[in-house]
């Protein structure tokens, strides 16, 4: 088995009490928990063969526990956060292995993931758990959560990779940096870049429209009120859809137009709708905000942990019953925010808020949370099969926290030539998350349809 620390920025040893300080940005996130709202990132791999314990063991001491922030604890330290050496870590403080309840289905495995989705880290170690469900389907599933202070999902999906393999059984160091070189591309592929501004009136301009950002959402209102939003309980549920080609989402894209982030969001647009719908709170012109995530990363070799992502507002149309016509609403809108500074403003929020009093910012956040009606995060992942630990890999999915007095959030993430869309949502919003799962399957099925004709 090869090991990957010196392939690993992050991996310098921390002794004694050295101090390391959080950025304002990862501070934001460290301070964003509530007893309803961990900020914690889940992962969960199904399998098709059960993992070795000893092999996923040393799979986790040779590549994930020298990126130093899985070894280390966050303390406050005064008005600041601080990254320290846990001089009692112990692999086996975070890697749990269970079973789960007969029978043993999809339904048991969404209702666990649910229960673990809603439990905070224990704070006095360093916040990240791995739980194994041994008895599920041919081989298991394993259950990854960690901290948002920690790193962002793209970070996070390059971490996991690093812990995969392309084949059962790698032998060579050269097909381990091949792999590195895979992970940037992937990670680089949703990358927002800034434009290239070639002479002052372009910069004036841009710095005319970023000012226009910040005072918009600086004073936006709460969002829109429907049957979306309610009082959050700390009871979350999960599920996730069948998975869908990426050849028929690239068919809906060829002939109706719009990127594959068009297509999930007009699809999403359609199911919350249909929920609505079926309570009689439809009316044509109903809009709500969704908040979606947006990858500012450069393109970088090696992995860096830490946040460096914003979010943009957009509106998505409910009261658009025609599918063909909601997507082509929501890729005008779209191209409206990506041609706009909202990220960046958006970002300079953030650290502006990770510099506020505890207090303060808690304030600001229950503000912030009124803005939106759900979460959504688009994650490109491997184009091609893995294997954990020499255990084939069949499915990859992920959900993301969200932010305060949000209920609902899903994730839409790629792996080997098909998506995966995982909605978790808080049970008192919506007690069932299948109801929007069977209705984006119905809305893809629809642009499908549209796309043949």
């Amino acid at each position: 088995m090869v090991a990957l620390s010196d392939l690993i920025s992050a991996a310098l040893p921390i002794s004694g009490e050295s101090r390391e300080w959080v950025s304002h940005r990862d501070r934001t996130w460290a301070r964003m928990d509530t007893p309803e709202q961990p900020m914690v990132v889940t992962i969960v791999l199904l399998l098709t063969a059960p993992l070795e314990r000893e092999r996923l063991q040393a799979i986790l001491r040779d590549r994930l526990l020298p990126f130093a922030r899985f070894r280390q604890r966050l303390i406050p330290d005064g008005a600041r956060h601080a990254w320290v050496h846990d001089p009692d870590f112990n692999l086996d403080h975070h890697l749990h292995w269970a079973r789960l309840p007969e029978p043993a289905d999809q339904r048991m495995l969404e209702e666990r993931v649910g229960e673990l989705s809603g439990e905070p880290l224990d704070s006095s170690r360093p916040l990240w758990r791995c739980v194994v469900l041994e008895n599920y389907g041919a081989g298991g599933a394993l259950v990854f959560r960690i901290h948002h202070c920690i790193a962002d999902g793209v970070a996070l999906l390059r971490v996991f990779l690093t812990l995969a393999d392309r084949e059962p059984n790698p032998s060579s160091l050269a097909a381990i940096q091949e792999e590195r070189h895979e992970q940037a591309r992937l990670a680089a592929k949703t990358a927002k870049t800034p434009a290239l501004l070639t002479n002052g009136l372009q910069r004036l301009r841009w710095r005319v429209a970023f000012a226009g950002s910040l005072l918009r959402q600086s004073v936006m209102g709460p969002d829109t009120r429907t049957g979306l939003r309610g009082r959050l309980n700390g009871r979350k549920r999960v599920a996730w859809a069948a998975p869908i080609p990426l050849a028929e989402i690239n068919a809906i894209r060829a002939r109706l137009g719009g990127r594959v982030n068009d297509v999930m969001l007009a699809a999403l647009a359609g199911a919350l709708g249909r929920y609505l719908g079926t309570r009689g709170a439809v009316r044509p012109k109903l809009a709500v905000r969704v908040i979606e995530a947006v990858n500012l990363r450069p393109y970088q070799e090696t992995i860096r942990l830490g946040n460096e992502f914003a979010v943009i507002f957009l509106k998505l149309p409910l009261g658009i019953a025609d599918p063909v016509e909601r997507l082509a609403v929501v890729r005008t809108r779209m191209a409206q925010v990506k041609a706009s500074p909202d990220a960046v403003a958006n970002l300079t929020l953030i650290d502006l808020v990770g510099r506020l009093p505890a207090w303060l910012e808690r304030w600001v956040l229950r503000l912030y949370g009124m803005r939106g009606t759900l979460v959504m995060t688009n994650v490109p992942g491997p184009e091609y099969p893995l294997y954990l630990a020499g255990a084939p890999v069949v499915r990859v999915l992920a959900w993301v926290p969200q932010i305060t007095g949000i209920g609902i959030g899903v994730c839409v993430l790629s792996y080997a030539g098909a998506m995966t869309v995982g909605v978790v949502t808080d049970s008192g919003v919506i007690a069932d998350p299948w109801e929007l799962v069977t209705g984006f399957e119905a809305e893809i099925a629809q642009l499908h349809t549209h796309a043949l004709e």
